[in-house]
Formats: structure tokens, C-alpha cells, sequence
């Protein structure tokens, strides 16, 4: 959490006047966080609540309460998949008496992972093949670390592929890796079977970019890169710099807000405004393949049955 809102901070330094709260509003509120083990049971004016792990991202914990012996389970964000490192949302032992769900997805339904994991494979290696720039915009915790884990496996798999770099420009990302490899314990069994081997975080195929300036864009390439909104930053600077040309290409993975340049992309606009303030046409692709750490409406029934 320190992670995400210092660097939220700096941001809204840099991009508007209007700072909500600063470094020391931050040191003061995570000097008044206790931290709770999953199942660990707390009790405050005769109110329990313990908490289950939600599968969504690094430590995303849903709670329950019990009230005067009612119980409310409030998910937050959660998945009930398997990803490619961590584990699905539990299913609490306890049924609760009132359920507060998330609905991101509403009754959208996801295509099955295998399917999504082989067309963002075959997507990213069309763009390069044909000679363009890849471009992943990411948010940094969560889908980043996943979607490292599948390119460096599928390079691995590719010698053909191999010459060509992929970097991922995020300080933030880069740290949140090695908060990864501290909590393996906390991986699924597909990662911590791995680590018995060799320690899967450390990739073979792929280079941290600690600034865009040392970027020496030469060729084919893929870049993941943060923000995931596209709204600023060095995902940001590349769209701008690539879209252009009709052999690169831009991967959403995620979910794109309203408003945002990213959700603006996907409706095929002929052109876009830069950070420049110059509009460039949008001649590279743009695909969209969901890699949401969120249920569909599928998995909502299903958890809500269990």
C-alpha cells in the first residue's frame, strides 16, 4: 500500500495543483495500520471480523463481520480463478447472512484463461514479426507480474523470438517483484512448484527499463509499461511515438475507465491528441484481452452457490 500511494503522490505532484494529500499524510496513516493474518479473528465493542484472502491481487483480503450474530462478508475486488501466480478468492467457511459483491463486470461473461493466454501470445508475436513495437500498458501490481511470467515463458519456448527485447518500464513494477519473491508462501502451487527449481520473478527474456531515456528503440520490441489508462507516463510517451506507423501495435489487458485515453483507443478513433497537444493519427493496432483480476458474472454465481 506504501508502494502504491507514494507513487501516487509523486504523480499528482508532477500533473495538477490540486494535492489531496501528501508524504507525511501518508507516513501518518500508515503509522495507525495493524497488520492481521488471513482467519486471524479481531474483536472491537463486541463486533468480530476476520478477514480471507480475495485472490484479486498481492494480499487483497475480503471480511467478514459478525454483528449481534449476523454476518456480513464484504468481498472488495476478487477473482476466482487461478492466475499464473496466485491463488483464487476463498470460499469462506462461514455464510453470511448479507453479501456485498463487487460488480466491475456486472453479467459480462470472461472467455476461458487458456483461450485469452493463447490469443495474447499470438497477438504479440504478429506485431513483432511484422517488424513493429508492442506496447503493454500495465498497471504496475497485479497483471504486470502476470503477464511477465507468460511472455518469458512463451520466449522461452520460441527460440525464433529470443533476439527480439522485451523491457518493462516501471520503477514501481520493479519493486513490487521483489515484494513478490518475499511472499512466495503466498503463491499458488504452479509458482511455488517452480521455485523448488529456479526462481521464476528472475527472467530470462526480459529487461527492466529504469528510464525511457535509455531506451534505444532500434526495432522490433515489446514494452509494457505503466500507466494502464495511458493517461501520462512512459506508456504514455510510446503511444505517442508509435502510433503512427500501422506495424506496431498497442494490448489493453485490462479494464479501461471511462474517459480515459486507453478506452478511447479501443473505439478506433482516426486520431489522438498527444501530450504535446499535437493530434497524430492512430494507424497501429490496438487489441483488447482481458486479463482482469475480476469476476464475471459466471464466477459470481458460482461463489455466491458455494
Amino acid at each position: 500500500m506504501r508502494m502504491l500511494l507514494a507513487d501516487y503522490i509523486k504523480l499528482v505532484n508532477v500533473t495538477t495543483e490540486d494535492v489531496i494529500y501528501d508524504e507525511k499524510d501518508l507516513n501518518d496513516c500508515v503509522e495507525k495500520i495493524e497488520l492481521i493474518d488471513y482467519h486471524q479473528v479481531l474483536e472491537h465493542e463486541g463486533i468480530k471480523f476476520w478477514c480471507y484472502n480475495a485472490g484479486h491481487v498481492l494480499g487483497a483480503a475480503m471480511y467478514m463481520i459478525e454483528i449481534a450474530g449476523v454476518h456480513i462478508l464484504y468481498t472488495g475486488d476478487y477473482s476466482m480463478e487461478d492466475d499464473r501466480h496466485l491463488m483464487a478468492a476463498e470460499v469462506p467457511s462461514t455464510s453470511p447472512d448479507v453479501l456485498i459483491v463487487e460488480s466491475t463486470y456486472g453479467v459480462q461473461v470472461h472467455s476461458p484463461r487458456e483461450e485469452r493466454e493463447e490469443r495474447f501470445k499470438n497477438t504479440v508475436t504478429q506485431i513483432v514479426c511484422r517488424g513493429g513495437r508492442c506496447l503493454i500498458p500495465v498497471f504496475a501490481l497485479g497483471r504486470a507480474q502476470e503477464l511477465l511470467l507468460i511472455l518469458d515463458e512463451h520466449w522461452q519456448a520460441n527460440k525464433e523470438l529470443q533476439h527480439i527485447p522485451i523491457y518493462y518500464a516501471s520503477r514501481l513494477a520493479s519493486k513490487a517483484i521483489r515484494v513478490y519473491q518475499t511472499y512466495i508462501n503466498m503463491m499458488n502451487e504452479h509458482i511455488r512448484r517452480q521455485m523448488d527449481v529456479s526462481n521464476p520473478f528472475i527472467f530470462k527474456h526480459i529487461t527492466n527499463l529504469k528510464t525511457i531515456d535509455q531506451f534505444e528503440d532500434l526495432g522490433p520490441c515489446v514494452v509494457m509499461a505503466s500507466p494502464g489508462m495511458l493517461q501520462s507516463g512512459v506508456s504514455r510517451q510510446l503511444l505517442d511515438r508509435w502510433c503512427t506507423d500501422e506495424k506496431n501495435g498497442v494490448v489493453i489487458p485490462g479494464y479501461s475507465v471511462e474517459g480515459t485515453l486507453a478506452k478511447k483507443i479501443l473505439t478506433s478513433p482516426e486520431d489522438i491528441t498527444g501530450l504535446d497537444g499535437r493530434n497524430r493519427p492512430l494507424r497501429c493496432s490496438v487489441e483488447y484481452i482481458s486479463f482482469s483480476a475480476h469476476v464475471d458474472f459466471v464466477e459470481h454465481k458460482r461463489f455466491m452457490e458455494a
